[in-house]
């Protein structure tokens, strides 16, 4: 397991659903995406463990450059 790493931190209200940190990729912008990247929730920070994989697999969704599956 690496290190664990904060991506952002429950919003003080209803309007900021999450406060980001530095840490999470620039344009990461819904905690859902996050979460199927692997991010978890421990209390109000939601965090990875794998940072460099997390980024990577973010980069390659948000290229949108995947092949379609004919099948």
């Amino acid at each position: 397991m690496g290190d664990r790493v904060v991506l952002g931190r429950k919003g003080e209200t209803s309007m900021v659903k999450i406060r980001w940190t530095d840490a999470a990729p620039e344009d990461l912008n819904e905690i859902s995406d996050a979460e199927e990247l692997g991010a978890v929730w421990e209390g109000n920070e939601l965090v990875t463990y794998d940072l460099p994989s997390l980024c990577d697999l973010f980069e390659f969704y948000t290229k949108n450059e995947w092949l379609p599956d004919n099948d």
